[in-house]
């Protein structure tokens, strides 16, 4: 039986993403369409969606409501951003 993915179960391999896989996960995250991503980076729809299914595969998530559901699940760890 499938179960959706959590941050642990992705973090490693999220890290592992290149820079501009992980803009779009950033703009998908914040709730941006394909067309909406692909003009802000200056791409096509296409490579857009050819990008979000290389993420998705390299995830182990099914669509970008499970992507976002998983990172959404994610609490920054206490005094992380404090040096």
């Amino acid at each position: 039986m499938y179960q959706p993915k959590n941050f642990s179960d992705i973090a490693k391999t999220l890290s592992e993403l290149s820079d501009r896989q992980q803009q779009l996960v950033t703009l998908v995250c914040a709730g941006n369409s394909n067309k909406d991503i692909a003009e802000k980076l200056g791409i096509t729809e296409g490579t857009v969606k050819a990008h979000l299914h290389s993420i998705f595969d390299q995830l182990g998530v099914r669509s970008r409501i499970e992507l976002m559901i998983a990172l959404a699940n994610h609490r920054p760890e206490k005094g992380a951003d404090a040096d």
